[in-house]
């Protein structure tokens, strides 16, 4: 009996199969990118440089405590004695934070002025997180709709609209001035 030989495959193409696939694959899909929260960490002290004791007047000084609630914030002006916070809805928070740093001295519990004006956010661990980021986004509104202000003020435009060299001039105004501190408890 013949013996049948089997018909071979032609693998010549394969290559360029698989090659078209992938960049297929690499041009249709999309990579999703992480966003986050832009803040500007500030440089590491100098090694030679020692801490100063800060002449900065407590009635300067905003502490928020973030508490478990999570549509609750302890807040704190540093003219208050410690611990004597008072419970606030983080959705009024923005307006309280332009209160307190747009002040100039009308009240004598609230900043000097927006350039003295300190905000300390001070958060536990089993605080949660979106409370946190809500605080952010209303330390971000307050001051950008008070650089705004100023910039509508000062130049006839919107803070967006700003050259650099008039953004750095709103922002000697109302400086952003933020601490962070996390307690283990």
């Amino acid at each position: 009996m013949a013996r049948r030989d089997l018909p071979e495959i032609n693998a010549g193409s394969m290559a360029d199969i698989a090659f078209l696939l992938l960049i297929f694959f690499l041009v249709t899909t999309t990579m999703d990118i992480d966003t986050g929260i832009k803040r500007k960490l500030p440089p590491l002290p100098d090694e030679n440089n020692q801490p100063q004791e800060s002449q900065m007047l407590k009635n300067n000084i905003l502490v928020i405590q973030l508490a478990t609630n999570k549509d609750v914030v302890l807040i704190e002006t540093g003219a208050q004695e410690p611990g004597q916070g008072f419970p606030f809805e983080v959705i009024n928070l923005k307006n309280f934070i332009k209160d307190f740093v747009d002040n100039n001295g009308r009240d004598q519990n609230l900043s000097d002025n927006p350039d003295k004006a300190v905000l300390s956010i001070k958060s536990g661990a089993k605080a949660h997180w979106g409370t946190f980021i809500a605080v952010q986004d209303a330390i971000s509104a307050a001051y950008k709709e008070m650089r705004n202000e100023e910039s509508i003020k000062l130049f006839g435009k919107k803070y967006e609209d700003l050259n650099e060299e008039e953004n750095k001039e709103v922002k000697k105004v109302y400086p952003l001035k933020l601490t962070e501190s996390v307690k283990e408890n």
